[in-house]
Protein backbone atom coordinates (compact mmCIF):
# COMPACT_ATOMS: atom_id res chain seq x y z
CA UNK A 1 0.00 0.00 0.00
CA UNK A 2 1.22 3.38 -1.27
CA UNK A 3 1.81 6.39 1.55
CA UNK A 4 -0.12 9.37 1.32
CA UNK A 5 2.29 12.19 0.29
CA UNK A 6 2.44 14.58 2.63
CA UNK A 7 1.44 18.35 1.44
CA UNK A 8 4.14 20.81 1.66
CA UNK A 9 4.07 24.30 3.68
CA UNK A 10 2.84 26.34 0.71
CA UNK A 11 0.40 23.70 -0.69
CA UNK A 12 -1.10 23.81 2.85
CA UNK A 13 -1.38 27.61 2.88
CA UNK A 14 -3.00 27.22 -0.99
CA UNK A 15 -5.67 24.72 0.44
CA UNK A 16 -6.43 27.27 3.16
CA UNK A 17 -6.69 29.89 0.96
CA UNK A 18 -8.85 28.05 -1.74
CA UNK A 19 -11.28 26.91 1.57
CA UNK A 20 -11.40 30.72 3.23
CA UNK A 21 -12.33 32.03 -0.22
CA UNK A 22 -15.24 29.66 -0.58
CA UNK A 23 -16.63 30.34 2.90
CA UNK A 24 -15.69 34.29 1.97
CA UNK A 25 -18.20 33.98 -1.09
CA UNK A 26 -20.55 31.97 0.77
CA UNK A 27 -20.93 35.10 3.50
CA UNK A 28 -21.27 37.44 0.93
CA UNK A 29 -24.10 35.69 -0.41
CA UNK A 30 -25.91 35.15 2.49
CA UNK A 31 -25.31 38.96 3.33
CA UNK A 32 -27.04 39.60 0.00
CA UNK A 33 -29.83 37.63 1.46
CA UNK A 34 -30.02 39.09 5.03
CA UNK A 35 -29.98 42.47 2.99
CA UNK A 36 -33.17 41.85 1.10
CA UNK A 37 -34.85 39.99 4.37
CA UNK A 38 -33.70 42.94 6.48
CA UNK A 39 -36.94 44.51 6.51
CA UNK A 40 -38.95 41.45 8.02
CA UNK A 41 -36.09 40.55 10.38
CA UNK A 42 -35.86 44.10 11.86
CA UNK A 43 -39.56 44.21 12.22
CA UNK A 44 -39.55 41.11 14.25
CA UNK A 45 -36.25 42.70 16.18
CA UNK A 46 -38.21 46.30 16.99
CA UNK A 47 -41.34 44.57 18.10
CA UNK A 48 -39.54 43.15 21.06
CA UNK A 49 -38.64 46.72 22.35
CA UNK A 50 -42.66 47.87 21.72
CA UNK A 51 -41.04 51.74 21.06
CA UNK A 52 -40.68 53.69 18.25
CA UNK A 53 -36.89 53.64 17.40
CA UNK A 54 -35.67 56.81 15.98
CA UNK A 55 -32.60 57.52 13.93
CA UNK A 56 -29.91 60.06 14.51
CA UNK A 57 -28.06 60.57 11.47
CA UNK A 58 -28.59 60.82 7.72
CA UNK A 59 -26.18 57.44 7.07
CA UNK A 60 -27.69 55.36 10.03
CA UNK A 61 -30.29 53.87 8.79
CA UNK A 62 -28.10 52.19 5.56
CA UNK A 63 -25.14 51.21 7.57
CA UNK A 64 -26.90 49.78 9.70
CA UNK A 65 -28.60 47.46 7.40
CA UNK A 66 -24.87 46.86 6.06
CA UNK A 67 -23.92 45.59 9.38
CA UNK A 68 -26.51 43.45 9.82
CA UNK A 69 -27.17 41.76 6.56
CA UNK A 70 -23.61 40.47 7.41
CA UNK A 71 -23.85 39.37 10.59
CA UNK A 72 -26.88 37.06 9.08
CA UNK A 73 -24.84 35.94 6.57
CA UNK A 74 -21.90 34.91 8.81
CA UNK A 75 -24.25 33.55 11.36
CA UNK A 76 -25.81 31.55 8.48
CA UNK A 77 -22.31 30.43 6.94
CA UNK A 78 -21.28 28.85 10.55
CA UNK A 79 -22.10 25.41 9.53
CA UNK A 80 -20.07 25.84 6.13
CA UNK A 81 -17.27 27.67 7.88
CA UNK A 82 -16.80 24.59 10.41
CA UNK A 83 -16.70 22.43 7.57
CA UNK A 84 -14.22 23.72 5.39
CA UNK A 85 -12.13 23.70 8.93
CA UNK A 86 -12.55 19.83 9.47
CA UNK A 87 -11.74 19.18 5.86
CA UNK A 88 -8.39 21.39 6.70
CA UNK A 89 -7.45 19.66 9.76
CA UNK A 90 -8.74 15.93 9.21
CA UNK A 91 -6.05 14.56 7.37
CA UNK A 92 -3.27 15.36 9.53
CA UNK A 93 -5.23 13.77 12.30
CA UNK A 94 -5.99 9.24 13.33
CA UNK A 95 -9.67 8.04 13.18
CA UNK A 96 -9.97 8.94 16.97
CA UNK A 97 -8.48 12.04 16.87
CA UNK A 98 -11.46 12.97 13.87
CA UNK A 99 -14.58 11.37 15.49
CA UNK A 100 -13.64 13.66 18.76
CA UNK A 101 -12.97 16.89 16.52
CA UNK A 102 -16.13 16.18 15.04
CA UNK A 103 -18.26 16.09 18.16
CA UNK A 104 -16.44 19.47 18.71
CA UNK A 105 -17.58 21.23 15.93
CA UNK A 106 -20.65 20.15 15.92
CA UNK A 107 -20.81 21.01 19.83
CA UNK A 108 -19.30 24.30 18.49
CA UNK A 109 -22.38 24.66 16.16
CA UNK A 110 -25.24 23.51 18.56
CA UNK A 111 -24.01 25.53 21.60
CA UNK A 112 -23.58 28.76 19.56
CA UNK A 113 -27.35 28.44 18.40
CA UNK A 114 -28.45 27.78 21.66
CA UNK A 115 -27.45 30.13 23.62
CA UNK A 116 -28.83 32.71 20.86
CA UNK A 117 -32.13 31.47 21.48
CA UNK A 118 -31.72 31.29 25.36
CA UNK A 119 -31.14 34.85 25.18
CA UNK A 120 -33.76 35.60 22.93
CA UNK A 121 -36.39 33.98 24.15
CA UNK A 122 -35.77 33.95 27.72
CA UNK A 123 -32.78 36.84 28.76
CA UNK A 124 -33.53 39.76 26.60
CA UNK A 125 -37.43 40.53 27.02
CA UNK A 126 -36.46 40.51 30.91
CA UNK A 127 -33.43 42.55 30.47
CA UNK A 128 -35.40 45.06 28.36
CA UNK A 129 -38.35 45.25 30.67
CA UNK A 130 -36.07 45.85 33.28
CA UNK A 131 -34.31 48.71 31.67
CA UNK A 132 -37.56 50.83 30.28
CA UNK A 133 -39.04 50.24 33.37
CA UNK A 134 -41.01 53.48 34.43
CA UNK A 135 -39.20 54.03 37.63
CA UNK A 136 -35.56 55.03 36.31
CA UNK A 137 -37.62 57.98 34.11
CA UNK A 138 -38.67 60.47 35.72
CA UNK A 139 -42.38 61.99 34.53
CA UNK A 140 -41.03 64.58 32.66
CA UNK A 141 -38.80 62.49 30.68
CA UNK A 142 -39.32 61.00 27.31
CA UNK A 143 -37.67 58.27 25.76
CA UNK A 144 -36.13 58.98 22.17
CA UNK A 145 -34.24 55.38 21.94
CA UNK A 146 -31.51 55.04 18.83
CA UNK A 147 -32.62 53.53 16.45
CA UNK A 148 -28.91 51.95 15.42
CA UNK A 149 -27.86 51.66 19.11
CA UNK A 150 -30.99 49.19 20.06
CA UNK A 151 -29.89 47.12 16.80
CA UNK A 152 -26.17 47.29 17.74
CA UNK A 153 -27.63 46.63 21.65
CA UNK A 154 -29.58 43.43 20.47
CA UNK A 155 -27.31 41.53 18.24
CA UNK A 156 -24.21 42.55 20.73
CA UNK A 157 -26.11 41.05 23.55
CA UNK A 158 -27.25 37.91 21.57
CA UNK A 159 -23.67 37.18 19.79
CA UNK A 160 -22.48 37.44 23.34
CA UNK A 161 -24.22 34.91 24.69
CA UNK A 162 -23.28 32.84 21.83
CA UNK A 163 -19.82 32.86 22.52
CA UNK A 164 -19.81 32.52 26.33
CA UNK A 165 -21.78 29.31 25.66
CA UNK A 166 -18.76 28.08 23.50
CA UNK A 167 -16.45 27.66 26.59
CA UNK A 168 -17.16 24.66 26.84
CA UNK A 169 -15.81 23.02 23.96
CA UNK A 170 -12.52 25.08 24.61
CA UNK A 171 -12.49 23.61 27.57
CA UNK A 172 -12.65 20.00 27.03
CA UNK A 173 -10.24 20.55 23.95
CA UNK A 174 -7.50 21.97 26.71
CA UNK A 175 -8.29 18.62 28.53
CA UNK A 176 -8.38 16.17 25.42
CA UNK A 177 -4.88 17.70 24.73
CA UNK A 178 -3.84 17.69 27.76
CA UNK A 179 -3.28 21.38 28.96
CA UNK A 180 -6.22 21.09 31.77
CA UNK A 181 -6.40 17.99 34.13
CA UNK A 182 -10.25 17.18 35.76
CA UNK A 183 -8.78 17.54 39.03
CA UNK A 184 -7.62 21.47 38.85
CA UNK A 185 -11.02 22.32 37.09
CA UNK A 186 -12.76 20.75 40.35
CA UNK A 187 -10.32 22.85 42.56
CA UNK A 188 -10.76 26.10 41.10
CA UNK A 189 -14.58 25.72 41.02
CA UNK A 190 -15.05 27.97 43.51
CA UNK A 191 -12.87 30.65 41.57
CA UNK A 192 -14.39 30.27 37.87
CA UNK A 193 -17.58 31.12 39.38
CA UNK A 194 -16.91 34.42 40.50
CA UNK A 195 -14.83 34.39 37.42
CA UNK A 196 -18.22 33.64 35.39
CA UNK A 197 -20.27 36.56 37.02
CA UNK A 198 -17.86 38.98 36.50
CA UNK A 199 -18.07 37.91 33.28
CA UNK A 200 -22.08 38.04 33.11
CA UNK A 201 -22.00 41.11 34.16
CA UNK A 202 -19.48 42.86 31.90
CA UNK A 203 -21.24 41.00 28.98
CA UNK A 204 -25.19 41.89 29.93
CA UNK A 205 -26.49 45.17 30.19
CA UNK A 206 -26.33 46.57 34.31
CA UNK A 207 -29.24 44.42 35.98
CA UNK A 208 -28.94 41.34 38.29
CA UNK A 209 -31.54 38.96 36.51
CA UNK A 210 -30.02 39.10 33.28
CA UNK A 211 -26.23 38.71 34.58
CA UNK A 212 -27.74 35.88 36.67
CA UNK A 213 -29.40 34.12 33.70
CA UNK A 214 -26.36 33.94 32.03
CA UNK A 215 -24.02 32.88 34.83
CA UNK A 216 -25.91 29.63 35.96
CA UNK A 217 -26.41 28.34 32.16
CA UNK A 218 -22.28 28.71 31.64
CA UNK A 219 -21.75 27.22 35.36
CA UNK A 220 -23.99 24.14 34.63
CA UNK A 221 -22.01 23.72 31.59
CA UNK A 222 -18.64 23.68 33.17
CA UNK A 223 -19.72 21.17 35.83
CA UNK A 224 -21.24 18.98 32.89
CA UNK A 225 -17.28 19.57 30.86
CA UNK A 226 -15.95 17.96 34.78
CA UNK A 227 -18.63 15.24 34.22
CA UNK A 228 -17.73 14.45 30.48
CA UNK A 229 -13.87 14.68 31.89
CA UNK A 230 -13.98 12.22 34.37
CA UNK A 231 -16.41 9.94 32.35
CA UNK A 232 -13.75 10.10 29.14
CA UNK A 233 -10.59 10.72 31.63
CA UNK A 234 -9.81 13.60 29.58
CA UNK A 235 -6.74 15.31 30.96
CA UNK A 236 -5.23 12.65 32.80
CA UNK A 237 -2.06 12.05 31.06
CA UNK A 238 0.79 10.62 32.83
CA UNK A 239 3.48 13.00 33.82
Amino acid sequence: MSKKKLMTFWEHIYELRKRVFVVFGVIVIFSILGYFLFSYIIDEVTAIIGEKLYAHDIAEGFLTRLRISFLIGFFFSIPLLLFELSLFIFPALNKREKRFMLLLLISTFILFTLGIFFALKSVLPISIEFLTSEVFFPENVDRLISYKNFISFFFQFLVGFGICFQFPVVLLFLMKIGALKVSFLITKFKYVVIIIFILAAVITPPDIVSQIMLAIPMIVLYTLCIIIGKIFKLGDLKE
